[in-house]
């Protein structure tokens, strides 16, 4: 028995486009929202999934609803756990802890975070948004999710990745399950990381472009074998981008 576990970046958003108005937690753009549609028709052609898990963020939970839409009966489970992290924001979270002011730092920027509850919607609020979406979470995680993920160090980012895998594995032990993870460029290099068992790093070992695609097989004795990474034969040579850039 194995389980397959498909890690998706998300598909371009819309503050990487022309004309943004800036406000957080950025929805997709219009290319964004071409690419995560192609994500969609590649699963669809690739067969049935069994789950499709993703970030709580804007722009990953219209590229999971783009593949929910193409197999509406798979279940769909957002997990805060699964979003990005500031990975170039690390070493001066680092730099904090060593002249004693990273804790009042979090407790700042998590209010601050906070306090743009518009642009967030509660987890027990996003089936409202999102139909088919289900807030079930397997961690003790708030309702008013995004300030627990202000702040982040590496150590902190490597261990939401530990956690959500050895959830998945608890779940799936012993059955052989197909799941898509909808999530983000820094973080699924860090899950990578923690799937193949490599040592952490700052930068992202493993490259994601918009909407592209990796899977891992993870069989029950434990063995992790990479099948692919960075996927986008889904997509048009034109729709192909990382950042703002066209690769």
């Amino acid at each position: 028995m194995s389980m397959r576990i498909y890690i998706v970046r998300h598909a371009q958003p819309a503050d990487q486009e022309p004309n943004y108005p800036g406000h957080p937690n950025s929805p997709l753009g219009q290319r964004g929202l071409a690419q995560a549609a192609f994500a969609g028709e590649q699963f669809a052609n690739w067969g049935r999934l069994d789950a499709i898990y993703s970030s709580s963020l804007q722009r990953a939970m219209q590229t999971a609803e783009a593949i929910y839409k193409k197999q509406p009966e798979v279940p769909w489970h957002v997990w805060p756990i699964l979003c990005e992290t500031d990975r170039r924001g690390w070493p001066a979270m680092r730099q904090l802890e060593l002249e004693g002011t990273y804790t009042a730092h979090v407790d700042n920027a998590a209010a601050i975070r906070e306090a743009q509850g518009e642009n967030y919607p509660r987890l027990s609020k996003l089936g409202d948004v999102y139909q088919g979406a289900q807030a079930s979470q397997m961690f003790d995680w708030p309702d008013v999710w995004q300030g627990r993920l202000e702040a982040d160090t590496r150590e902190k980012t490597y261990e939401r990745a530990r956690l959500s895998i050895e959830a998945l594995r608890k779940t799936y032990e012993g059955d052989d399950a197909r799941i898509a993870v909808v999530c983000h460029a820094a973080f699924g290099s860090v899950f990578l990381n923690v799937l193949m068992g490599c040592e952490p790093c700052d930068h992202n070992r493993f490259a994601f472009s918009h909407a592209s695609i990796a899977r891992v097989d993870v069989e029950d004795d434990g063995a992790v074998s990479l099948q692919m990474v960075n996927y986008v034969g889904h997509l048009p040579q034109d729709m192909i981008t990382e950042g703002i850039e066209d690769l």
